[in-house]
């Protein structure tokens, strides 16, 4: 595949039309993800049923997660070691409604990427009706589906594997089509054999990993020093350097240095969360009003794009609560309305700064009791009483679904002296 075929392909697929060209495996027939009526001729065409979902290729983790998966420690331990490549994974994904499952992969092919990053998401599936051989070059595809398709790229005889295609679905992974990518257990070989015949190479792997076994030791240990503290990128910030600053003008004395890591907590729940097309209709609309009607809004910050903003406001609006931050915005073609954080009432709670690094990664800073979250049996303690407080910084990362949560020492203080504007 050249230039000239890959413009062709991109200015097909951006005008919702349909297109077969090769991907990472075999020849597939191709358009934009949630073009819902090339999707609906794609089944047609094919004489597949219009219920059952296609695989959706996406270039990268953040075109992945517009989608809202749901993905288990064992199906991120399998993605991290195979994609880009050759496997394919059915994830649940959050819906307004409901739950549904969808089948993604990330292609490990230069030209499928380039076209990925400019279309965005793609719905893919073999160049055949249903029931028959997948096509192996452009004139057998040609013969299955004529004028049906508006554009053909022909890249010679491809013949491969398929994908290897498993359910996540669940905590443990299955294999539903064995493909490109073995997913096996090897055979075991009896141990006395196995020293028989591999006694040099094991003792010599023995010393290696002695001595690696030392090495990674200190560089876990200083992994585990460097992560307690404030990440340099939030630190360096000058949302943080203007926070801390105006901390220090009414008069707490801290450091950046004194945050320790509390916890580490995933965001994306489907309680929390909802995903939608902007294709959709009325939802593009609905978008932009909502981004309009808190443009000027205090305590609402937008990301560097201006596509997603943060309401941190600690007032009941709009179905959220003062005790909640509302995360709104557009990635790709999707849009993300979330509860993003929220926060104990009981601990006099208050979230008094928010500012983005990226798109992707902000921070919100927490005034709050030092008691437990959840514990409801805890005294009520008046604004205008002296309580123990801390200060919580809250570092969100959509791309990498982590809240890494940050807690000053504690101190004593009046909620409505420090912070007189609640």
């Amino acid at each position: 595949m050249n230039k000239r075929d890959q413009e062709e392909i991109i200015t097909v697929l951006n005008n919702n039309k349909i297109c077969i060209f090769k991907s990472d495996t075999l020849y597939g027939i191709h358009t934009k993800a949630g073009n819902s009526s090339a999707t609906k001729r794609i089944s047609e065409i094919k004489g597949r049923d219009d219920t059952k979902p296609f695989i959706i290729l996406v270039k990268d983790a953040q075109q992945l997660k517009t989608f809202g998966p749901i993905i288990s420690k064992r199906a991120h331990e399998l993605i991290s070691k195979f994609w880009p490549g050759k496997l394919t994974c059915i994830f649940k994904v959050r819906d307004s409604e409901k739950d549904n499952t969808l089948a993604f992969r990330i292609p490990d092919d230069k030209n499928l990427l380039e076209i990925l990053d400019k279309t965005g998401p793609l719905i893919s599936t073999s160049a055949n009706p249903s029931g028959a051989k997948p096509a192996e070059t452009i004139e057998e595809a040609k013969n299955y589906f004529g004028t049906k398709i508006d554009l053909y790229i022909d890249s010679g005889k491809v013949v491969s594997e398929p994908s290897t295609l498993i359910d996540c679905t669940n905590d443990e992974v299955n294999i539903l089509r064995t493909g490109a990518v073995s997913l096996s257990t090897k055979e075991h070989v009896g141990y006395n054999r196995f020293m028989k015949k591999y006694a040099n190479i094991l003792a010599a792997a023995l010393l290696f990993v002695a001595v690696a076994t030392g090495l990674v030791l200190n560089v876990r240990e200083q992994r585990s020093i460097d992560r307690s503290k404030l990440p340099s990128k939030v630190e360096q910030s000058s949302g943080f350097q203007r926070w801390i600053t105006n901390l220090k003008n009414k008069g707490f004395e801290i450091e950046a240095d004194e945050f320790r890591l509390l916890e580490e907590n995933e965001i994306y729940n489907t309680k929390w969360m909802s995903v939608y097309s902007i294709d959709q209709e009325g939802m593009r609309d609905i978008y932009n009003n909502t981004v309009e009607a808190v443009k000027d809004a205090p305590k609402v910050v937008f990301s560097p794009s201006s596509r997603e903003f943060i309401d941190y406001r600690n007032i009941d609006r709009n179905g959220y609560k003062s005790n909640e931050v509302h995360f709104y915005g557009l990635k790709e073609d999707k849009i993300i309305d979330a509860r993003i954080l929220d926060c104990s009432v009981r601990a006099n709670c208050y979230f008094d700064r928010a500012y983005f690094l990226d798109n992707d990664v902000f921070v919100i800073s927490e005034f709050s009791r030092n008691i437990d979250k959840k514990d409801e049996s805890a005294p009520i303690c008046e604004l205008n009483e002296s309580c123990e407080y801390t200060i919580k910084v809250h570092v969100i990362d959509l791309i990498n679904n982590s809240r890494l949560i940050y807690e000053s020492l504690p101190f004593d203080g009046v909620m409505s002296e420090f912070l007189p504007e609640i």
